[in-house]
């Protein structure tokens, strides 16, 4: 080594803690952060210590499954940049019956990556619209009504999960308004009706 040069020690141990708070999923840049470089990366997957899921994404092989495995894959999948969202925040807030059979996420403009098996939306989404629910990061309940109503669900459960999020205080009615009727909201026209409506429901 070159005088004056450090190399980060390898955590590998430190690496599979904190994959583990994650259904064990993790990325590139969460190896480099722990000191472990691509090359160890490459020697973990091939003895068979690591699975390699995309480019740059990674889990623990004997990581036991995780409630919400899915999401947090898709999180981890988005570098950490993306949100679930629509339907997919819907269920995972208990809000409706929505069942969405793929898991939705929103992701900045700027995002690159692409994969057939999330439905990936483009927004950027303010950090007041964002929050960590059960490990993973969603948008924030008001703001996943409204985008799930814009996507094409059921008339009957945005209504519904308006009640419900009301009900568990998980939303406010002056965040769903401001939701519904957020700055460049192509949708604003159809949906703030909508949402009005089951608001006016709710306070009968």
């Amino acid at each position: 080594m070159l005088k004056g040069i450090r190399t980060k020690r390898s955590d590998l141990t430190g690496l599979e803690a904190f994959a583990l708070t994650q259904g064990g999923y993790f990325d590139r840049g969460d190896a480099h952060a722990h000191g472990i470089t691509d090359r160890l990366l490459h020697y973990h997957t091939s003895t068979g210590r690591f699975e390699r899921l995309y480019a740059g994404i990674y889990r623990l092989r004997n990581a036991p499954p995780a409630a919400h495995d899915d999401l947090l894959l898709a999180w981890v999948w988005s570098n950490y940049r993306g949100a679930i969202s629509h339907e997919s925040a819907l269920a995972l807030y208990d809000l409706s019956d929505v069942m969405p059979s793929r898991v939705h996420i929103t992701v900045p403009p700027t995002f690159r990556r692409r994969s057939t098996n999330f439905d990936v939306h483009f927004s950027i989404v303010p950090a007041d619209d964002l929050m960590l629910y059960e490990g993973v990061q969603v948008t924030a309940p008001a703001r996943s009504i409204v985008d799930a109503a814009s996507s094409g669900s059921d008339p009957a459960q945005i209504q519904r999960a308006v009640l419900q999020a009301v009900e568990r205080g998980l939303a406010t009615p002056s965040a769903l308004h401001m939701a519904a009727r957020r700055p460049r909201y192509r949708y604003r026209r159809v949906i703030q009706p909508l949402v009005e409506g089951a608001l006016a429901r709710a306070s009968a």
